[in-house]
């Protein structure tokens, strides 16, 4: 009885540390609905949780998890939608930097698989900061920046100003096909036209 009872203390430590984490990243996950994110954060999150190495079984946290290298590699990088990765959608690669924000080198427009519909590709960068012990988070995002089939470069997104709270910062990217219409940009409701992933976390 005394192991139920250490499993079931910290499941409902997970359960509340999912809530908390979904609840600091809601100006992105807001925007859309998966199905499968609430099991598959219990699923990391336990995981993680396991990886905390200086409590005692029964009182083990997800934050204790994330203080090591190995919690913190599980986090990032973490797909919070169910398709494929960014690098996957545009097909060519991805750069992150806390201080300067995401870049894509020699980005070829071309080389992006736009759906039916989609004459753009929205792209947006957030940082979290989570205060796992007080239950306090903040959020901030980057401009939105369009790309279009048309488009190449080396593109730029800077990052945005730094959180105001103590504890994990989490760097995550948002990107989706939107469609233009009258200047203004739709975003497409199909399965896969939203991307929303980790690129980043640190204490």
């Amino acid at each position: 009885m005394q192991r139920v009872r250490e499993n079931g203390s910290e499941f409902k430590g997970c359960m509340q540390s999912v809530q908390f984490f979904k609840k600091g990243l809601q100006p992105f996950l807001g925007t859309f609905k998966d199905g499968t994110l609430h099991q598959r954060l219990i699923s990391l999150f336990t995981q993680i949780k396991s990886l905390d190495t200086l409590a005692v079984r029964g009182s083990r946290t997800v934050f204790g998890g994330l203080q090591t290298a190995a919690g913190q590699g599980l986090l990032n990088p973490y797909l919070l939608t169910s398709g494929s990765r960014l690098e996957g959608v545009l097909r060519q690669a991805v750069v992150f930097d806390w201080a300067s924000g995401l870049s894509l080198p020699d980005f070829e427009g071309q080389r992006v698989s736009f759906p039916a519909g989609a004459t753009h590709l929205s792209l947006q960068i957030g940082y979290s900061s989570l205060d796992f012990t007080q239950q306090t988070s903040s959020f901030r995002s980057s401009e939105t920046i369009y790309l279009s089939p048309a488009d190449a470069g080396t593109i730029f997104i800077p990052a945005p100003a730094p959180t105001d709270t103590e504890g994990m910062q989490v760097g995550v990217v948002l990107a989706r096909f939107v469609q233009e219409v009258n200047g203004q940009f739709y975003p497409l409701k199909s399965e896969g036209s939203v991307v929303m992933e980790v690129v980043g976390c640190r204490l």
